[in-house]
């Protein structure tokens, strides 16, 4: 039997759909929110965009979900956070939070008395994560990023929550997911998984753009785990998917001028140079070389570099 649904400061009773913003402890800023209890018992989902705040099309597919969906549709509960960093949207501020310059979605499950972003990635953790089943993380190319659509899920011990996990990750119609062993620390759906919850991102649109095609494949990809996960009635889609083990990321150590000698979706050999590092007057001071066989996935697209920026990312 159903009763009221709590997450933070929202309620939301069976059959009732709040549109209103949460507030969490020491976090400045309130998330809008979309706050979804069905008649019936279910599964309780999260889905979440702009834990990056200029990857806009993850954002746009988020509230478009939140949106759309009636609790008369549902069977659980879903709640919709689809602007997740609020400080970073509206400070158009790439990667991290404009106040501490940390990467949120490097801070999971976060520091009750750390620095900005530190405490909301707690929040998050410890009053939303923690009261849902499943976590779905949508992601896209930030302003200076260019990209091929794919999902990661977390590899973990647990075999359920592995599982589960990959199922969700491949019910987008996108070409390559990924099994990640802890490359990314401190990610919404790593920390997620080794708390028993199965969690995966989905990653479409580039470039700071709003795309509506990869808005809508998103979306379209959040329903069809709604689907799956008996949340809302509707035929699950299957796709054909590459299964990638190695996510091999590349930065750089310099200060200086990025030039990349490879697009995004390129396959490249162990040992091809994929680009270059250039001082201020044009001169050569690294070559970046591939260490695996793979697919170029991610790719940064700005010629300004800082120390230890991302440069891309290849799958193998």
């Amino acid at each position: 039997m159903t009763v009221q649904w709590e997450i933070g400061s929202l309620r939301a009773a069976p059959g009732e759909k709040i549109k209103d913003y949460l507030t969490l402890p020491s976090i400045e800023e309130k998330l809008p929110a979309f706050l979804l209890n069905g008649s019936e018992d279910g599964p309780r989902v999260l889905v979440l965009g702009g834990i990056h705040g200029c990857e806009y099309t993850s954002i746009d597919a988020a509230q478009k979900v939140g949106a759309s969906l009636e609790p008369t549709q549902v069977k659980g509960k879903i709640i919709v956070l689809p602007i997740a960093n609020p400080a970073s949207f509206y400070a158009r501020s790439i990667y991290v939070h404009p106040r501490d310059k940390k990467n949120l979605n490097r801070m999971f499950p976060g520091n009750q008395n750390g620095t900005d972003a530190e405490r909301l990635a707690y929040w998050l953790n410890e009053l939303v994560f923690k009261q849902v089943d499943y976590i779905i993380d949508l992601h896209g190319g930030d302003m200076i990023e260019a990209l091929v659509p794919f999902s990661i899920y977390h590899v973990t011990e647990d075999e359920k929550v592995l599982t589960a996990s990959k199922e969700m990750a491949s019910l987008f119609e996108i070409d390559y997911v990924i099994g990640s062993s802890g490359q990314v620390p401190g990610s919404t759906y790593g920390c997620a998984a080794e708390q028993g919850i199965p969690a995966i991102i989905a990653e479409a649109g580039q470039q700071g753009i709003l795309s509506e095609e990869h808005s809508v494949l998103l979306q379209d990809g959040v329903k069809n785990i709604l689907f799956s996960l008996g949340v809302l009635e509707g035929e699950v889609k299957k796709s054909e998917s590459t299964y990638i083990s190695v996510f091999d990321w590349y930065r750089s150590d310099f200060k200086g001028l990025w030039y990349p000698a490879v697009l995004i979706g390129d396959t490249v050999k162990k040992g091809q140079v994929l680009g270059k590092l250039t001082n201020e007057f044009g001169e050569t001071v690294k070559e970046v070389v591939s260490h695996t066989e793979g697919v170029v996935l991610f790719l940064v697209s700005s010629l300004a570099i800082n120390d230890n920026d991302p440069l891309l990312a290849v799958g193998a």
